[in-house]
């Protein structure tokens, strides 16, 4: 089996044990320390499956931490495979929808098993979806031929609209990128390992991959398929051209389809949670994020944040850099947040800050730098203010309702505007 693994954790060391039994090259194992880090790997990458250290000591002040950053996760992963990786029998497992939990001492065959099984119904499920979509075939096609010494097996018509390449060494560059097909000799002593080097290459990475044989090397086959290398199919050089045509035609035109599938897929993920402007959370699932949250209410701070004469900006200047502003504005905010909080773009100009498990005091002090830093910076030759407001959350307090508190937030961030902006007003 070859896949690639995304490894969510604050330490390395953490999952150190569970790595040393994925060995290269059959596995492609990344790391990632923060929730935001995660987005940007499950957007940019084709990962098989995730990796998630549990917390040792499940305190009452933990266990809220990692129900928020999980409910993102859970809804970033779609259905990507999310699997607990636990110290010990006797560690307590957080209540959520985790598709398994593994110890870090578990035996390599059991843990490969277990990452076999989810992995292959994650593809199942992407089938069954794939089958359901009617997808135009487009563009020129790219095979690659490698350790083959020539290529008389493909049929001429194979050649039609398509650019062959033959390679008698693997060696990774630009004549491996956008290939729809490539071709491997089973005869040749590197090829397996040259197949898992294809599979978890950044570039093109649902690729479609097919080894070829002859009746001297037959042989071999049985053992690629047991070892599970990534090949898509294996193909009998021997048979009738016309049906070597047919299935190299199919993979081709599958592979192209899954590409536009998973674009769409990754589109609908990546709007459904980010807002395209800002690159920060939208209204959508911030709304979302605090309905999981209500059952975990924790004493927390809502900031409301707004960008001072912003119609005026856009007016002057035009929506295109009006826009670039705001981006701007959640890059600064997005660098004094801490990694547990949450901002989103609440409105046109409006942001919205979540700072979970965090007292009146700290809270003050990281809008404080926020507001500071982007009145001292210079956008463009512009300068722009914000007016924030904010309002805390006690479970047992005066305000004990997320939606309370951002109603609050929102009337002093407009007194703060009223009271000529580029300042912070706090509910006592």
């Amino acid at each position: 089996m070859v896949a690639r693994i995304l490894a969510i954790t604050e330490n390395k060391q953490n999952l150190a044990a569970i790595s040393l039994k994925l060995q290269k090259p059959y596995y492609s194992l990344m790391f990632s320390k923060s929730m935001e880090d995660s987005l940007r790997i499950i957007r940019t990458e084709a990962i098989d499956l995730v990796f998630l250290s549990l917390p040792k000591n499940f305190s009452e002040k933990s266990s809220k931490l990692f129900l928020d950053s999980f409910s993102v996760l859970r809804e970033l992963c779609n259905i990507i495979p999310i699997i607990g990786v636990a110290e010990s029998e006797n560690q307590v497992i957080p209540p959520v929808r985790l598709e398994d939990v593994v110890l870090t001492g578990i035996k390599k065959n059991d843990l490969i098993q277990r990452l076999r099984t989810f992995i292959n119904l994650k593809n199942k499920f992407n089938d069954a979806i794939l089958n359901n979509l009617h997808l135009e075939e487009r563009g020129k096609r790219k095979i690659v031929s490698i350790f083959h010494s020539n290529v008389d097996f493909l049929h001429k018509s194979i050649f039609e609209n398509t650019e062959v390449i033959q390679l008698n060494s693997w060696i990774p560059g630009d004549h491996i990128d956008n290939s729809d097909l490539f071709i491997l000799n089973a005869g040749h002593r590197q090829a397996y390992e040259c197949c898992a080097n294809l599979r978890l290459m950044k570039t093109n990475p649902n690729k479609a991959i097919a080894i070829t044989y002859d009746k001297y090397t037959g042989k071999n086959i049985h053992r690629a398929i047991e070892s599970d290398i990534g090949a898509t199919d294996f193909l009998d050089i021997t048979a009738s051209p016309f049906l070597i045509k047919f299935r190299l035609d199919s993979l081709m035109r599958y592979k192209k389809m899954y590409e536009v599938f998973l674009e769409k897929l990754k589109k609908s993920l990546y709007l459904s949670v980010l807002d395209s402007t800002t690159e920060v959370y939208n209204r959508s699932f911030f709304d979302d994020y605090l309905k999981n949250k209500e059952h975990c209410m924790s004493a927390s701070a809502i900031a409301m944040v707004d960008v001072d004469k912003f119609k005026t900006i856009n007016d002057k200047h035009g929506h295109s850099f009006a826009d670039s502003m705001l981006k701007h504005i959640s890059g600064v905010i997005k660098k004094y947040i801490r990694s547990s909080d949450i901002v989103a773009r609440y409105g046109g100009d409006e942001f919205i800050i979540l700072m979970n498990d965090i007292s009146k005091r700290d809270a003050v002090d990281v809008v404080n730098r926020i507001q500071k830093k982007i009145e001292n910076s210079v956008f463009h030759n512009a300068h722009c203010t914000v007016s924030i407001g904010i309002c805390c959350v006690e479970p047992n307090g005066s305000v004990s309702s997320y939606y309370d508190a951002i109603s609050i937030a929102d009337r002093f961030m407009y007194a703060a505007k009223q009271n000529g902006g580029n300042s912070i007003k706090v509910c006592a």
